[in-house]
């Protein structure tokens, strides 16, 4: 009996982690189908982030819909697996399980500290480029976006007020915050899964503590970067968020 519950719920915990894994890279289906405007998905590095987000919700899915079911799978329970895989799942999507992913591939495939000094370098300054790159494109549309709105907090209370048009303005303006959301995410987990390599290297050597001092100062540039623009997309969601066509 002991067994057979086992084997169950196995199969269940590999079912949901797939199945969040799948979520994570998919996205709902439920949303609005209206497209972000293309400057912010033409980019490679906007196709980067876009995958780097979905790839990091997926695997701290997986390891959070896993540590989720454990106490449900000691416990006997077939339905306390179920909970705790999906609860797990989207904590781990959320907390960012995958900062250590970057860490673990620099273990892999380097095996001194000058090596991954020197490979996290060049991650650094091609992720630095990535975010100007989507930097500009996303503050262009952030100006545009909040003049939309502007122009559309002072008409939707006068006569002849294009109702329907203004629906159609917010629904783009919805789907440019929500590809911009993503991108972000992605952008702090790159620049955290950044942090923890940095911080676990054993620089020895004063070749090895010098490039380690450069590169933590670098990111920490990458970071004041992102987050600069994460409060520019976040003064465009407020101002979204304050406007209702009733």
């Amino acid at each position: 009996m002991v067994i057979k519950f086992k084997h169950s719920a196995t199969c269940l915990l590999v079912s949901l982690t797939l199945l969040l894994s799948g979520c994570a890279n998919t996205g709902s289906t439920l949303l609005s189908d209206t497209k972000p405007d293309a400057r912010l998905t033409s980019g490679e590095q906007s196709k980067f982030f876009t995958a780097s987000g979905a790839q990091g919700c997926a695997v701290g899915a997986v390891a959070g819909a896993g540590i989720g079911a454990l106490a449900g799978l000691a416990a006997g329970n077939t339905k306390k697996v179920v909970a705790g895989a999906a609860i797990g799942g989207a904590a781990g999507c959320a907390a960012g399980f995958a900062t250590n992913y970057y860490l673990d591939s620099l273990k892999k495939n380097y095996a001194t500290t000058a090596d991954r000094l020197q490979a996290m370098g060049k991650d650094i300054n091609k992720d630095t480029v990535n975010v100007e790159t989507a930097s500009t494109a996303m503050k262009k549309v952030i100006s545009e976006n909040h003049a939309t709105l502007t122009k559309i907090s002072l008409q939707k209370d006068k006569a002849g007020f294009d109702k329907a048009g203004a629906a159609k303005d917010l629904s783009q303006i919805d789907a440019n915050i929500k590809e911009m959301k993503s991108q972000i995410k992605a952008m702090n987990e790159t620049k955290a899964g950044y942090k923890v390599a940095l911080q676990a290297q054993k620089a020895t050597t004063a070749a090895e503590k010098a490039k380690l001092a450069t590169l933590t100062k670098e990111n920490d540039q990458l970071s004041a970067q992102i987050s600069a623009l994460e409060s520019e997309a976040n003064g465009l969601y407020s101002q979204r968020q304050a406007i209702s066509l009733g």
